[in-house]
């Protein structure tokens, strides 16, 4: 298994390289880390298809924080020139208290993360994102609506959609998000159960036209090029422009008052939000509220999953939020779903021989698990710091805040320099050549000493 693409000291891969061994590989879901592999893996000469379960592929969610880790691969991937024109930039994220929305602080995001990160950090409506992504897809992939899986077959491997089809294939991809089928069945297979906790959070999800917004001060507030993030006992909240400006996104964390499915896409209510923000900074944020239209606000019920013991079943192998499921705390849901994606990739593009894939899987699973289930562990740590109740610990954490726009330690997680080194300095793709022969070698073990490679 001689490695095929090279990555140069700036951290680029260099070239497109088709593949020696062509495979037929189904993936399964046509969300951001199903479409983002599509493409790569149709452009390195695999036969694709894609079976994605809904009717028709709609505009869905709201926006998302594009970090460096993020936007440097999308960029090597050749997608500035779709992505250029929707994105926003944001200079840094002001920090509020939740009583009167007093300023506490601010901290930086462009340009610095393009200096100190090597790639930008901007913010996009995920339906932009997934559309440049699925026009990537849709050149070198065949993508199916109302395809259902049903069922999987791990050796074969095949899957048997809701009509009764079977499609087989050399490759089953489980990029089936959060509620993944795929990883139901690869729990089943080895006899447990996949447990979502809930967190006792859920978020609200809304956007706020600026055509609503005709107050010339709040008009002013919801087109400055920054996030804001209030916080409170047990809630906070996150918002920034999208779309040139044109849509304010609003994500409102808060205890969750009754335990439901999980969820990202569940309808709810204004009311539901004053119910729980109704006391919040009247000046800019129950203005704000007020503005959101009343069908556009669905409720994310968020749920901690326990790490899977295995990313690889047989010749099915999971990715994204399918194998783990990720908190928005930091902001890196989709960012990790396409570290799986880059790694994959590489991973794949190295097969010479059909016999080679299991081991391959299983160097791909080596490599991104340790990252990818740490942050998927801690990022339910800056939970705690925003939602402090006021008091002794409230006042200190607010007393750090002020003194972050001079460069001091930011309590917060997301904005913390050393966290935000860790997250988005990282590059899968260099990392995962650098040590991809030793991977190699530590996959075939595996499978050697479970008697199941040879």
């Amino acid at each position: 298994m001689a490695g095929i693409n090279h990555v140069n000291g700036a951290g680029k891969t260099e070239g497109h390289h088709k593949t020696q061994q062509p495979l037929k590989i189904i993936i399964v879901g046509a969300g951001i880390a199903g479409l983002a592999l599509a493409g790569l893996v149709g452009r390195s000469g695999h036969e694709v298809i894609v079976l994605e379960a809904a009717p028709k592929i709609a505009e869905v969610g709201a926006g998302i924080t594009c970090a460096p880790n993020l936007s440097r691969l999308l960029s090597r991937w050749g997608l500035d020139s779709r992505l250029k024109k929707h994105v926003d930039s944001l200079t840094h994220v002001n920090l509020r208290r939740w009583e009167g929305g007093q300023f506490l602080g601010a901290a930086p995001l462009m340009p610095q993360a393009q200096v100190r990160h090597g790639a930008p950090q901007y913010v996009i409506h995920r339906a932009e994102l997934h559309k440049a992504l699925m026009e990537e897809a849709e050149n070198v992939a065949e993508i199916r609506v109302n395809s259902m899986v049903v069922s999987v077959d791990f050796d074969k491997p095949s899957v048997t959609l809701l009509d009764g089809t079977i499609h087989e294939a050399d490759l089953i991809v489980g990029a089936d998000g959060m509620k993944s089928l795929c990883r139901k069945l690869i729990y089943e297979k080895l006899g447990l159960v996949d447990k979502a906790t809930p967190t006792g959070d859920a978020a609200f999800r809304a956007c706020i036209p600026l055509e609503n917004v005709t107050d010339p001060e709040l008009r002013a507030f919801v087109t400055e090029p920054v996030a804001t993030r209030w916080m409170g006992e047990g809630r906070h909240i996150q918002a920034y422009p999208i779309r040139q400006g044109n849509l304010y996104n609003m994500v409102l964390c808060h205890p969750d008052p009754q335990i439901t499915e999980e969820s990202w896409t569940t309808k709810a209510s204004k009311q539901s939000i004053l119910d729980q923000f109704g006391s919040w900074d009247p000046h800019y944020l129950q203005k704000l509220i007020d503005l959101i239209p009343d069908d556009n606000v669905m409720v994310w019920h968020l749920y901690q999953h326990d790490p899977l013991p295995t990313w690889v079943m047989g010749k099915v192998v999971l990715l994204g939020d399918a194998c783990h499921p990720m908190l928005p705390y930091v902001a890196q849901g989709a960012a990790q779903a396409v570290e799986d994606v880059a790694v994959l990739h590489l991973a794949l593009d190295r097969i010479s021989t059909k016999d080679d894939l299991q081991v391959l899987l299983k160097t791909y699973e080596l490599a991104r698990r340790p990252r990818a289930e740490h942050i998927m562990s801690v990022a339910g740590n800056n939970r705690t710091v925003l939602h402090l109740p006021d008091g002794p610990e409230q006042q200190e954490r607010d007393t750090k805040f002020k003194a972050v726009t001079e460069g001091s330690e930011n309590p917060d997680l997301l904005g913390d320099v050393k966290t935000q080194r860790f997250l988005w300095d990282h590059d899968p793709e260099k990392a995962f050549l650098d040590v991809a022969e030793d991977l190699i070698q530590q996959a075939r073990k595996h499978y050697t000493d479970h008697g199941l490679y040879h």
